[in-house]
């Protein structure tokens, strides 16, 4: 019995909370549409984003305002691993970088603002992607000026997959960096005024803004991630003597500059590195060892803090055990592998080198009892290898950035193996990690065209600059009768001068 009166409850229920959803009002429909937008078009710097945001009630409602913004977020979360922690928690961060808003004109607003049953409403919107953030956007302490300018470019999307096909930008779920163009239907409350927002939509676009080549990075003692020269001791066997040492040394290669979005060329994306090689041999016999073979990939570093970043983050501070604010996300990926054994060793001869006593003039009156022994310096051995660096299609690669809690870093590793002639010992490999920059090329000589009421306006401005203008002295009846006449000598409202100032007028 007590069961079938449980059922009995159970079904009210279901009839009440069906009843009560039936019978709220259906929400109107917006539909945000984006001229020339195709699936997995890519906008970037100056792009104008134009179209026509469609609203439809379903029946009679009233509203106050539409709003039409386009906005850029970060989204952020680091895991709290905690051992004091009970459950498995997450603290996030949310980034709002970018807003811009379009303006709405009265005379587009029903009369009164009550949208009627079926019919449909058009707002048009325009909106230009701008080349940099405002100062507002980064306002927390920086180390140095360059990573506060580093904060105030446009970042460009990561991680949102459905607009990149379903492949891969190398981004963790702990970081995403958004852009959309969002539409809010509000209602202002009666008894507080409080903005009520009816029904919203969201139309995400991917962005990838013009990224210009920066300044080599400057590698420290503390950024371990960068090796650009490496040194290793040779033998000639396993039980023999010393052959040498060779050196392996490279400097950050340029840039690799990804291609426009309206760009035609079917042309990868490329750069080349610049494999320096020295061999310094223990003895006169020593031969230089034999090149095997040279591998190279590509580290992505996605960096992200629920704190803002007030430097270039390493993977030092981001790993650190008592760091718990931010983290790191490292995806490799190989680029080529090939044998350089065909790389010809150059030999340079020893040389003498003159004492520093012996670059000063002479003199009768010179009491140097000391002879100068001039220098030798050993032979050696050089080889130079090029490596051509090209971007794998397997991924989806944006530019190099850094904001206020994400960044993204790469980095070039290069693995070289080395032979020495003696039997039973195993091959040496010899590694450097170079810094590398990706840029964007953008879209920077096709600025959006002016529309005509922009146009009028700047035309306006420029008639009443050069407007003529009749420079005459006043008339007697008005020298000496301004209103501001007794406050000439006055300071500036809330200004005051310092004891210095005020000793010295005295």
């Amino acid at each position: 019995m007590s069961s079938y009166a449980a059922s009995i409850t159970s079904n009210a229920n279901s009839l009440a909370g069906y009843t009560k959803k039936v019978a709220r009002p259906a929400r109107p429909d917006i539909e945000i549409d984006l001229k020339d937008h195709t699936e997995g078009r890519v906008y970037t710097t100056y792009d104008a984003l134009s179209g026509n945001v469609k609203i439809t009630a379903p029946q009679n409602a009233r509203f106050d305002e539409v709003k039409i913004t386009l906005e850029g977020t970060i989204r952020t979360y680091v895991d709290n691993l905690s051992p004091a922690a009970s459950a498995s928690t997450k603290t996030t961060a949310i980034h709002r970088f970018l807003k811009l808003v379009m303006p709405v004109s009265e005379s587009e607003y029903p009369q009164p603002r009550i949208a009627e049953s079926g019919r449909t409403y058009t707002f048009p919107y325009n909106f230009v992607i701008p080349d940099r953030l405002l100062p507002r956007s980064c306002t927390h302490p920086n180390t140095a000026d360059h990573v506060t300018e580093a904060h105030l470019q446009l970042p460009p999307s990561m991680g949102h997959r459905a607009l990149i096909g379903g492949q891969s930008d190398m981004a963790p779920e702990m970081s995403k960096v958004l852009y959309a163009i969002r539409v809010q239907v509000v209602k202002r409350r009666e008894e507080d005024a409080r903005e009520v927002v009816l029904v919203e939509r969201n139309m995400p676009i991917r962005v990838i803004p013009a990224q210009a080549e920066a300044a080599p990075l400057i590698v420290g003692a503390e950024d371990d991630q960068f090796v650009l020269s490496k040194t290793k001791a040779l033998k000639k066997g396993m039980f023999s003597g010393k052959l040498g040492k060779v050196t392996v040394s490279a400097a950050q290669p340029a840039a690799i500059i990804l291609p426009a979005p309206s760009s035609s060329s079917s042309t990868p994306a490329t750069t080349m590195a610049t494999v320096q090689l020295r061999f310094d041999p223990h003895d006169s016999s020593a031969q230089p060892p034999r090149l095997g073979g040279l591998s190279t990939k590509i580290t992505a570093s996605t960096f992200f803090a629920v704190r803002p970043t007030s430097g270039i983050p390493t993977h030092r501070n981001a790993q650190s055990a008592f760091e718990i604010h931010r983290g790191v996300y490292d995806s490799t990926v190989s680029v080529s592998s090939r044998c350089v054994e065909s790389v010809q060793w150059t030999k340079h001869p020893a040389t003498i080198r003159r004492g520093s006593a012996s670059s000063t003039s002479s003199s009768d009156f010179s009491d140097c009892s000391q002879p100068i022994v001039p220098k030798e310096s050993a032979a050696y051995y050089s080889a130079k290898i090029l490596v051509p660096i090209t971007l794998p299609s397997t991924k989806v690669w944006i530019p190099t950035f850094h904001n206020c809690i994400t960044s993204r870093l790469y980095v070039l590793d290069l693995s070289l193996s080395i032979h020495t002639p003696g039997a039973g010992v195993p091959a040496s490999t010899v590694a450097l990690h170079l810094p590398l920059q990706i840029g964007a090329a953008g879209n920077l000589s096709s600025r959006p065209e002016m529309t005509a009421a922009e146009a009028a306006a700047e035309l306006a401005e420029v008639d009443e600059f050069l407007r003529p203008r009749l420079i005459e002295m006043p008339r007697e009846e008005l020298i000496g009768n301004s209103v501001l006449a007794h406050h000439a000598t006055d300071l500036p409202p809330s200004y005051e001068f310092s004891g210095v100032a005020q000793a010295i007028r005295s």
